[in-house]
């Protein structure tokens, strides 16, 4: 992907990008707004990485500018300041997410992979950052329970809400079936659809960032082989012989989210 980098120390911005370009990314450092500007207006790029330390509200003025908005370009935000109060500011802004310095390079490597499979630089097959189908009860502030229509590492989708509005913000609860205490977190809504709310995670630390990330990982590889369990019991030894234990295993993959073993699960009418 084409990465344009907006740092003001120009000595960090290389750093970044000889690290983005180790990972097969073409990265370009600019250390000015106006720049950024031209950049964007002659070669564009796929994803921006943002300093909101520049002087003055020069970063906001940015992000909400004509050019950036009409290009929908994804725009990391990252700064000295972990205040959770300009996360929040970046996110409802439209930053799909925001980094303390100093910029945690697996997690800056992770969003990207995720932003490859968003922009379609990649076929699913090769996803490195995943968004598991699977449901986790969320409490709301203590007081509203959610499930989950999906989860990923960045962010969570939850059913639609109608007293919910962009830009909204809510704490969340949530636990992991890894035996560890739940996980508290704010997430923004930062965009609705047809299905849900997508609210991103604002205040996720480091540790929480990788449980979520090894239970994706986990749910996608567990879903995969199970339902490889339901086609070797159902096509392996005979349909009649061992169609109740396929039916057991899809539906213990399509609980983790996996939609092959949902169709498996519709085609022998054992949907329910």
């Amino acid at each position: 992907m084409r990465v344009l980098i907006v740092e003001p120390d120009e000595r960090l911005g290389h750093v970044y990008a000889d690290f983005l370009r180790d990972l097969t990314h073409e990265a370009t450092v600019v250390t000015t707004i106006d720049a950024a500007y031209r950049e964007l207006e002659t070669r564009g790029a796929d994803v921006v990485i943002l300093d909101v330390d520049l002087p003055g509200n020069a970063a906001l003025v940015f992000l909400q500018s004509h050019q950036v908005r009409r290009s929908a370009v994804p725009l990391v935000a990252v700064s000295e300041t972990a205040a959770e109060r300009l996360a929040l500011q970046y996110l409802r802004l439209g930053a799909i997410e925001f980094l303390a310095k100093p910029v945690p390079f697996e997690r800056l490597r992770s969003l990207l992979a995720f932003l490859e499979v968003y922009t379609g630089e990649n076929e699913a097959p090769q996803r490195r950052m995943p968004r598991v189908a699977v449901a986790v009860p969320l409490l709301v502030r203590s007081e509203v329970e959610w499930t989950t229509i999906d989860l990923s590492p960045f962010g969570v989708k939850v059913p639609r809400q109608a007293w919910l509005q962009l830009g909204a913000t809510v704490g969340l609860s949530f636990a992991l079936p890894d035996g560890r205490p739940p996980l508290n977190v704010t997430a923004v809504l930062v965009r609705t659809d047809p299905e849900g709310h997508l609210l991103s995670f604002a205040n996720l630390s480091e540790t929480d960032f990788r449980r979520i990330t090894d239970f994706c990982h986990g749910a996608m590889s567990d879903s995969a082989a199970i339902f490889r369990m339901g086609l070797a019991h159902e096509f392996g030894r005979g349909l009649a012989l061992d169609r109740a234990e396929a039916v057991r295993w899809y539906r213990r993959s399509a609980s983790l989210g996996d939609e092959r073993a949902a169709q498996r699960l519709r085609a022998l009418g054992e949907e329910r």
